[in-house]
């Protein structure tokens, strides 16, 4: 699935993939955009899906 930012940077067409992002962006470290989809990723990755907790109740009984 691809994801896409908001690149402050460019003028014309600022919708980014974010692929392009990490590759070729020099400034990703100060960019807030950039900076939010990390923590948006971090953030759903550490949430467990319903199907995962539900199997983690079923071990411990």
């Amino acid at each position: 699935m691809s994801y896409y930012i908001v690149c402050q940077k460019k003028r014309n067409n600022p919708r980014m993939d974010i692929r392009i992002c990490q590759k070729k962006c020099e400034l990703k470290n100060n960019c807030p955009e950039y900076i939010a989809h990390l923590r948006i990723l971090t953030q759903s990755e550490n949430i467990p899906s319903y199907s995962e907790s539900q199997s983690i109740a079923m071990a411990s009984n």
